[in-house]
């Protein structure tokens, strides 16, 4: 089973409701919440229950998993592509985060 970011969850919903262009409330009316709670979503300070989390994906059209970032792919070949696309500051920070996973783990 993959590992599921309420991390990602927050930052995917963010892009998705404003690339939508709606507003927290907005957002939280069509799914049944308040806009404080949408932005709690948002900023992390707040995890959505199972309820909220599928009334959010079913609205925006997207599943729970990509919402919670269960659709990462780490086949090797995807990561050095998206490696290869980053900036120079980017991929020092890339690696800079490896090394410290890295050290981590031993």
């Amino acid at each position: 089973m993959k590992h599921i970011s309420l991390e990602i969850f927050a930052k995917r919903l963010k892009q998705l409701r404003e690339s939508h262009n709606l507003s927290t409330r907005a957002l939280g009316e069509a799914v049944g919440t308040s806009n404080a709670t949408i932005s709690r979503y948002e900023t992390g300070r707040r995890d959505p229950d199972l309820v909220i989390a599928h009334k959010i994906a079913t609205y925006f059209n997207v599943s729970v998993e990509y919402l919670c970032g269960n659709d990462i792919d780490t086949n090797i070949e995807t990561l050095m592509n998206l490696y290869s696309k980053l900036s120079d500051n980017s991929k020092t920070e890339a690696l800079k985060y490896i090394t410290y996973l890295y050290e981590k783990e031993k």
